[in-house]
């Protein structure tokens, strides 16, 4: 139930829709569970997502938990998140395929727009941790690449 409600508010906050009624019921929200339900999520999609996909969604589940957010921006941040690693949304992925892809990028984007400069580099430095534990050090190619040129 909470998540649908997460889940409705987003919709309502993008489609800039009134969100007082639904603000109300989620004013009294438990996120250290919440957390812990949206960081196995998290992990589930890390696999088939890979580093690239799970960085955003990483520095919004710690902007989430550690963040100095509102209890409304947290709401939306859960909401983007398990919008984009539960397997069932408005556009299927396994049905629509690149479509399918795009509106939850569309979500995060929005997100980041919306809330972005509140994630410190902290959870960057963090985030890019994690990644680098779950995927092994990101090698970048420019550099690579133009360390070859010398």
């Amino acid at each position: 139930m909470l998540t649908t409600l997460c889940l409705l508010f987003l919709i309502y906050s993008i489609l800039k829709r009134p969100v007082g009624w639904l603000a109300k019921k989620l004013e009294t929200v438990d996120w250290k569970s919440l957390s812990q339900d949206a960081w196995e999520k998290i992990v589930l999609y890390s696999k088939k997502g890979g580093r690239s996909v799970c960085r955003p969604i990483l520095q919004l589940y710690y902007g989430m938990i550690e963040g100095d957010f509102t209890v409304l921006d947290k709401v939306l941040i859960y909401a983007g998140i398990i919008y984009v690693v539960v397997p069932g949304d408005l556009l299927p992925r396994k049905i629509l395929g690149f479509l399918g892809i795009l509106d939850d990028t569309c979500v995060l984007i929005w997100l980041f727009k919306k809330l972005g400069d509140g994630i410190g580099p902290d959870i960057v430095i963090k985030v890019e941790r994690i990644l680098d534990d779950w995927f092994g050090p990101e090698i970048v190619t420019a550099f690579v690449a133009d360390l070859s040129k010398e």
